[in-house]
């Protein structure tokens, strides 16, 4: 595996971890909650990975555009676990968890969003 190919597995572990963290901090041990916010942001990191996956195989045939396909997966899996763990700390006084069922949907977008630019990119990113 490449360097590459390990840094989109560790990207596509970073979100549910740090969500799983913050709903730890915020509603306690609780197993059932836990494991349906990994789950839940679980999905969207695994098409992220699946397409930068796919982008990481052309782009290690022709060479370039290797950091552009790590997009869908690096993007959403950091901006979602600061998101997550500053709610954790500084929580929303009107629905303190409601950030946990919202948010992965907002990443699936943004997950769908980056892997079309993605791909847009390591074209021209071959073709250059």
């Amino acid at each position: 595996m490449t360097r590459y190919g390990k840094i989109n597995l560790l990207g596509m572990l970073l979100l549910p971890v740090a969500a799983s963290v913050a709903a730890l901090i915020v509603f306690g041990n609780r197993t059932d909650t836990l494991v349906t916010v990994f789950g839940l942001n679980l999905v969207p990191m695994l098409i992220g990975g699946l397409v930068s996956g796919l982008l990481l195989r052309g782009a290690n045939r022709a060479g370039k555009g290797q950091g552009i396909a790590l997009w869908p997966t690096l993007i959403p899996a950091v901006l979602g676990a600061v998101w997550y763990l500053f709610r954790a700390l500084v929580p929303a006084e009107v629905a303190p968890g409601a950030e946990y069922i919202a948010a992965p949907q907002y990443l699936l977008m943004g997950v769908i969003l980056l892997s079309v630019v993605a791909w847009l990119g390591c074209l021209i990113a071959r073709r250059v």
